[in-house]
């Protein structure tokens, strides 16, 4: 009898485990749709000028961003930026172009993220030229930080408000 309770204990802590365990790698995958804070018009003060950033909501995979950098009389550039799903983790890629809209590398920067939490993304540079470091925060509904570390290792905040 002793046998049987022992086995039939053995048994119910192992499909636990097994159940936990199933539990614990659905929350590992990672979803587009957890960026979906991003979503909004975003706009402040940068050397001198305005920095935009208008992110679209996740669709198919991806959630993209153009972003506008200006001064009173012209636009110093534009960027593309496109956060996608690859091999259950997401990667971000940003291109800049200039006034003329002619690519200021030939290649895209590459990112790979770092830490995710519920307002927070943290990516690495991984391709030649791109920053050591690219994150987004949306501490509140109408605040949202951009910090970089570029090459050199010059850290920069960028704080954004909301644009009704």
């Amino acid at each position: 009898m002793n046998k049987l309770i022992t086995t039939a204990f053995l048994l119910m802590a192992l499909v636990n485990v097994s159940y936990g365990q199933a539990e614990s790698a659905l929350d590992e995958t990672l979803s587009i749709d957890r960026l979906s804070w991003l979503t909004g018009n975003w706009k402040g003060p940068r050397d001198g000028g305005v920095l935009e950033e208008i992110w679209l909501p996740p669709l198919a995979g991806t959630i993209t961003a153009l972003v506008r950098s200006s001064e009173e009389s012209e636009t110093r550039f534009v960027e593309i930026i496109h956060i996608t799903e690859i091999n259950d983790s997401l990667e971000l890629n940003l291109q800049l172009f200039n006034n003329s809209l002619e690519p200021e590398n030939i290649n895209a920067h590459n990112f790979e993220l770092t830490e995710i939490g519920s307002s927070f993304v943290a990516f690495k540079g991984i391709s030649d030229g791109s920053h050591r470091s690219l994150s987004y925060e949306r501490p509140e509904e109408n605040v949202f930080f951009i910090r970089i570390e570029t090459n050199d290792g010059e850290k920069i905040e960028i704080r954004l408000t909301l644009v009704e």
